[in-house]
């Protein structure tokens, strides 16, 4: 229990930094919600105009598919808050040899590199892609029962857990492939992949996107389980694949850090 005190504290400190580092830089904090809504102002456009030319895409509507997309946007703005920055920055780390001081930190390295910067520019997102669901869910004249709210939101979790192990572990990587800069765009294709609807792809792909690469975690089946289309089995399936992968990312760092040598070696 001490310890979880502890580790909180630590958390509450990285967030009092991240706030004092935004404020810093006021200009550049709103600069970056203005990109991010402009972002997702061009992603609305386009939907829009792919709906002109049809009713349905996939079995999709336009309101359902503009609840995917609050989902994805929910999603991928929790991912940028929580940590992708942070751990992205591990590869310089490791070349730089800064690494060495994370690991003399009487803290659990991993928990440092993962929550230490937090991005909290990303608020605004968040909010946006709240309000883009309720707008959706008022186009389909559809109120969600609690339980399905319920699973949505643990769903959502789990797809951010997910996200998070393999991009923890595609980071990891680094500390063999010391001059490959951009281990991010791994993680990114695996992103991008979940912005589609799996049903848009034959049923070999739906059924490896779910049961094997578990890319439909990150978008579609969070919404359809909002939708009512989705049963809680599926929660089991995210929890189970979202614990998998954390342990995955957490034996892959500790045999790596075998591996790593110092800067001062």
């Amino acid at each position: 229990m001490r310890r979880v005190r502890f580790y909180w504290r630590l958390y509450k400190a990285f967030l009092r930094t991240s706030l004092v580092r935004e404020m810093e830089f006021r200009a550049n904090f709103w600069a970056k919600v203005f990109y991010n809504l402009l972002w997702l102002g061009f992603f609305l456009v386009t939907l829009k105009i792919i709906f002109r030319h049809t009713d349905s895409i996939a079995g999709w509507n336009e309101a359902e598919a503009l609840v995917l997309a609050s989902t994805l946007y929910l999603i991928d703005a929790l991912i940028s808050t929580l940590f992708y920055f942070g751990l992205s920055e591990l590869p310089a780390m490791v070349r730089q040899g800064t690494l060495d001081f994370v690991l003399f930190k009487p803290v659990d390295a991993q928990f440092w590199l993962s929550l230490r910067r937090i991005n909290l520019d990303q608020l605004g997102s968040l909010v946006v892609a709240v309000l883009l669901g309720i707008y959706a869910l008022l186009q389909l004249g559809y109120i969600p029962p609690p339980v399905n709210v319920l699973l949505y939101l643990s769903m959502v979790l789990t797809g951010v857990l997910i996200f998070y192990s393999f991009h923890f572990m595609m980071m990891t990587l680094s500390i063999w492939l010391v001059r490959v800069e951009n281990l991010w765009v791994l993680s990114d294709v695996f992103a991008q992949l979940g912005r589609f609807p799996t049903d848009v792809f034959d049923r070999v792909l739906r059924r490896v996107f779910t049961y094997v690469l578990p890319i439909a975690f990150l978008a579609t089946i969070p919404a359809k389980a909002l939708l009512g289309k989705a049963s809680a089995v599926f929660l089991g399936f995210a929890v189970a694949w979202a614990f998998v992968f954390f342990v995955a990312g957490r034996l892959l760092w500790k045999f790596a850090l075998r591996s790593y040598t110092s800067a001062s070696s």
